[in-house]
């Protein structure tokens, strides 16, 4: 799908005191050797969600490496045929630590620009339900923003057990809802 029609499917979602205030925005950094790219939400053209592939991958990479030498795995044996390396213990345990690393970045709200983009896609498409108590924070508190998202509902959320970022987007919407 077109970011375009995406963005333009996400934004109708938007409750009434929300539209045309929040808006989604991919950068494609075209000028990268990879194509890198950023993602962000903003409100009134502040900015008040981000996430980025370079800052995500740098992060990664050194916690994934700090909880290797946390581990104090086996370096890694590069010796191998790729097939001896795929069926090593070493090189599972390195991809053990690569996801452990993952997990503890997504409730650390430190997200890559392109699952933002598909996680986005994910909400436009799912029944609103599921998206309300989505395992991932940025589905969660996008779900906040939702028309479909009553005052009822709202009133009944314990915003104090939530992750800051949902945290974050409650309060925006409670405050929008009352100066309606």
């Amino acid at each position: 799908m077109r970011w375009s029609k995406l963005k333009q499917m996400a934004e109708g979602l938007l409750c009434e005191s929300l539209k045309d205030r929040v808006h989604y925005q991919a950068i494609i950094h075209r000028k990268s050797h990879d194509q890198t790219s950023s993602f962000r939400v903003t409100l009134d053209g502040k900015e008040i969600g981000w996430a980025s592939d370079i800052p995500y991958a740098m992060e990664l990479n050194r916690r994934s490496d700090d909880l290797r030498d946390e581990r104090q795995l086996n370096p890694f044996p590069w010796h191998l045929h790729w097939r001896e390396l795929e069926l090593s213990e070493d090189y599972k345990a390195y991809h053990r630590a690569y996801e452990d690393t993952e997990t503890e970045m997504i409730a650390d709200e430190v997200f890559p620009a392109w699952d933002m983009k598909e996680l986005l896609f994910d909400y436009v498409h799912m029944p609103f339900e599921e998206a309300v108590v989505h395992e991932h924070p940025f589905v969660r508190a996008i779900s906040l923003f939702d028309r479909r998202f009553g005052k009822r509902r709202l009133a009944e959320i314990d915003s104090e057990k939530e992750s800051g970022l949902v945290k974050a987007f409650y309060e925006i919407r409670i405050e929008a809802d009352s100066k309606e």
